[in-house]
């Protein structure tokens, strides 16, 4: 882990009936703007680590590029808090992101575009109980910066039983745009993994996980009605409250086999 991601800092805690001065350690957070092609985007605030996989993630879940090869360079000037990506991409698709977004729940940016387009029907798919929980409490044990700080959300893939590129963030939908420019960069398919998430699974959530073709999305937290909705619509097994040993199936119940 990077050291950049925390800080040390003093407080003073109460306990019972008792108080003292001690030491911690804090997340790190940081504001940073978005530019594309030379025009702002949007300013978020994230952990300073991985942005060039966040900057690239996130412009793929909000359809502003299509494909990995779209990107030309993309540039983290971490002293001036921006980061510029110059992209093979019309116009318009900029524009439209800039007219159409809407405001979300989101963590720091919050905004999500529509999404165009559904799956006709669920794929058929088989999955174990044990492999759902054991890689959701892998995915907790894992994360070295949420046990030392408690201010992170994490995300991962479930690729043939096994986690694969866990990352966090203070949003949850960071960790998430983080995890699909991991795998973008390398220009892997996501379609055949299960995206993992440790956070609330709102709306937004559920079109980034459209968006990058995922089938199965796996959260720890609970899953909002619209979130709910939406996975019905476009045909995307939803498991919330994933942990110990239990879960809950919200959609595609008759289409999934889980032994």
């Amino acid at each position: 882990m990077d050291d950049n991601s925390k800080r040390m800092i003093e407080l003073k805690r109460f306990y019972e009936d008792k108080s003292e001065y001690m030491t911690d350690v804090v997340v790190r957070e940081i504001s940073m703007e978005l530019f594309v092609n030379k025009r702002r985007l949007l300013s978020f605030s994230a952990l300073p680590e991985y942005l060039e996989e966040l900057a690239l993630g996130f412009l793929f879940s909000e359809a502003i590029i299509h494909v990995e090869s779209e990107i030309l360079q993309i540039d983290c000037f971490n002293s001036d808090y921006q980061i510029h990506v110059s992209a093979n991409i019309p116009q318009q698709r900029i524009s439209h992101f800039l007219q159409n977004r809407e405001k979300t729940s989101g963590c720091s940016a919050g905004f999500s575009t529509f999404l165009s387009g559904r799956r006709e029907k669920f794929t058929e798919l088989t999955v174990e109980r044990e492999v759902i929980l054991n890689a959701m409490s892998e995915l907790q044990q894992k994360s070295d910066l949420f046990r030392e700080t408690g201010g992170v959300h994490s995300a991962a893939l479930l690729s043939e039983g096994r986690l694969k590129c866990i990352m966090n963030d203070i949003g949850r939908h960071n960790a998430i745009d983080k995890v699909a420019g991991f795998f973008l960069k390398q220009q892997k398919t996501l379609s055949e993994c299960a995206l993992l998430t440790t956070g609330r699974v709102s709306s937004e959530i559920v079109k980034k996980a459209v968006r990058l073709g995922i089938q199965l999305l796996i959260s720890h937290a609970a899953p909002t009605s619209e979130a709910i909705r939406l996975a019905w619509e476009h045909k995307l097994y939803l498991i919330g409250f994933a942990r110990t040993r239990r879960f809950n199936l919200y959609t595609g119940f008759n289409q999934i086999n889980i032994k």
